[in-house]
């Protein structure tokens, strides 16, 4: 793959859909290379490709739980924490994304992070060991792409990164309803769960391949710079980023609860068959894929968001309320609220990011902050859901549990949707 025309360096315009004017606001220069064609397309193309691999590869885990105990003889609560350990990955390193964009280009960082994945995904070949080894390994490779595939739309497309992020979103989301959907399906063409997960490593591959061209084609590209001193515990300390923080992880929480459990809590509390509810569970998590899509865009349009957080979260309680008040009243409905609204708080979260930083650099930390604080956060939704079932024998405790991080979500959001940006030191 050839892919030549210089990155545009510089991010989206402020105004009244980006940043706020007045003192201490760094406006970005506007006038940034234009581009045609193959050349303009080809960028999409490939960060589109790495998004599509940062979901399927973990997303299969949950439907193959079963089978995954009994080939590996592992406990439900062993299980729980290999569900856990990608979102614990993610909130360790992510915080050294940002360093290596600055060490190596976001691109080459991003190849980094793809080569990372595909190594895990080999690993977890490697009986109980190999499970949570290439587990950690796959998982710590995709934070890295996570942090900074913003930073690289950004870098890319300058004013336009709010429909390519739409983009690479939605690619997310479709890896996410990919890995569900079709983990059953592999495993049996490979004869076991085990082996099935390694037949992510082909999409992977060819992710390798391309991103690795586009970063020869950007080795002239500036690096982004290194942050301010102070600038990690900053986030801490401002009111926005740490409001943008929450919110992404409380969204991130409810989202893989959803990946890792809606499947067990459809077939036990709605009866439904398991190949039913893994059906289900992949049909809610598509519908991220349409709201990636729509939702960066059309929310960049105005300098808050307090809508579209109404959007995100008012279904995903209505879907969670539904699932423990009457859940075979309508499982099917309460899923799709479930996936529709964590489908929307995603591509919020992310074009929160965009939205509330003052250039490349500053949206590279600002991802990395929030996710690493915000996957810690999120890693409690799966290993918490899973062992309160475990001690209770039932879903209920953990629906509920569920029903209060939504609540916290809508309130956080609420204080990150207004039209303020973080402080220039963040």
């Amino acid at each position: 793959m050839v892919i030549t025309g210089p990155a545009v360096g510089s991010p989206r315009g402020t105004g009244q859909h980006g940043a706020m004017t007045g003192a201490g606001t760094q406006h970005e220069d506007a006038t940034t290379p234009r581009r045609t064609g193959w050349v303009l397309v080809l960028p999409a193309v490939v960060l589109v490709l790495v998004a599509l691999c940062l979901r399927a590869p973990f997303a299969a885990v949950g439907p193959l739980l079963g089978e995954l105990g009994e080939e590996l003889s592992l406990s439900t609560g062993a299980l729980a924490v290999v569900t856990a350990l990608p979102l614990v990955c993610f909130g360790l390193v992510s915080p050294f994304a940002p360093a290596l964009a600055t060490r190596l280009g976001v691109h080459r960082a991003v190849l980094l992070g793809v080569a990372v994945l595909g190594v895990g995904v080999l690993v977890r070949l490697a009986g109980v060991p190999g499970l949570y080894i290439g587990t950690v390994l796959l998982t710590g490779g995709i934070a890295i792409a996570n942090v900074l595939l913003p930073a690289a739309a950004r870098a890319e497309y300058g004013a336009r990164s709010a429909a390519v992020l739409g983009l690479v979103t939605a690619s997310m989301a479709a890896s996410a309803s990919i890995g569900a959907g079709l983990a059953q399906p592999l495993a049996d063409a490979a004869g076991s769960a085990v082996t099935g997960l390694l037949l992510w490593g082909v999409l992977v591959a060819v992710a390798l391949v391309a991103v690795a061209a586009l970063a020869r084609a950007r080795r002239g590209v500036p690096r982004p710079a290194a942050a301010p001193v102070g600038a990690r515990s900053a986030v801490l300390r401002d009111r926005v980023a740490l409001a943008v923080t929450l919110f992404f992880g409380l969204q991130s929480l409810a989202f893989y609860a959803m990946l890792t459990w809606l499947a067990d809590i459809l077939e036990a509390r709605a009866g439904t068959s398991p190949v039913a509810a893994g059906g289900i569970l992949a049909l809610a998590a598509a519908l991220g894929l349409p709201a990636s899509l729509v939702v960066p865009p059309l929310a960049a349009r105005r300098p808050g968001q307090t809508g579209w957080i109404l959007v995100g979260t008012v279904p995903v309680l209505a879907g969670v309320t539904g699932l423990l008040v009457a859940p075979g009243a309508a499982p099917l409905l309460w899923a799709l609220l479930y996936g529709f609204g964590t489908g929307v708080s995603f591509p919020l979260a992310m074009t929160l990011i965009l939205q509330r930083t003052r250039d490349v650099a500053q949206t590279g930390r600002l991802s990395a902050s929030a996710q690493s604080v915000g996957y810690l956060l999120a890693a409690a939704g799966p290993l918490g859901v899973g062992l309160l079932h475990e001690a209770t024998d039932g879903w209920e405790p953990g629906l509920v549990l569920l029903l209060v991080v939504v609540a916290v979500q809508l309130v956080a959001g609420l204080a990150a949707a207004r039209p303020r940006l973080v402080g220039p030191r963040v």
